[in-house]
């Protein structure tokens, strides 16, 4: 209380507040545990989806990067068997893309921090089969545009549903272990 008997009305200042930068320290603080959770946030959420997908035809290979505003980025990346295809079979063709059963979730920093399987996708068998052994395929067949036909049915529903694309490929394998012995119309599996 002021003894004076006249009122100044001057009252005694407040303790003086640490300031830096035109904050407190107790306002930094909350600023720093912000920053700590937005940043943990961040992080932790998937920003980027990956998905891949390759020809099922020439093994041309896609990767479409989906950002966090849906906006899709697609890469191509050309493998040993779209380079071959090119040259002794069709120089250009409308492409088949099998999307690659594993999906990739990345986040803001690179790191993959999840990845998804859904095996029901048409193609789910071509990625079984390595750029390289799809060539030698392709170039034990008679006629190359006959193998053609065979790598498009592994992506039709049909074949799929009764999963006789993996009983073709298993069979595609055994004659591959076998040097390619015989013809392919001998080895076909039974439907």
């Amino acid at each position: 209380m002021n003894d004076s008997p006249f009122d100044t009305g001057v009252t005694s200042p407040k303790p003086r507040e640490r300031r830096w930068c035109f904050l407190t320290i107790n306002e930094w603080a909350l600023v720093a545990i912000v920053l700590v959770i937005l940043t943990a946030m961040l992080l932790s959420t998937p920003a980027w989806q990956r998905h891949r997908h390759t020809c099922a035809i020439c093994r041309l290979e896609r990767t479409d990067v989906t950002s966090p505003l849906r906006q899709t980025t697609r890469t191509f990346r050309e493998t040993s068997c779209s380079r071959w295809y090119a040259a002794h079979v069709e120089a250009t063709h409308e492409h088949l893309w099998a999307a690659n059963p594993t999906s990739q979730n990345v986040d803001a920093l690179g790191v993959v921090r999840g990845a998804g399987d859904n095996e029901d996708r048409p193609g789910r068998v071509i990625w079984r089969l390595t750029p390289d052994e799809q060539v030698e395929i392709y170039k034990h067949f008679p006629q190359p545009l006959e193998a053609k036909r065979l790598f498009v049915s592994l992506t039709t529903p049909t074949v799929m549903r009764e999963r006789n694309d993996f009983q073709i490929l298993e069979t595609l394998h055994a004659w591959s272990n076998t040097g390619f012995a015989g013809r392919w119309e001998d080895r076909q599996p039974e439907k």
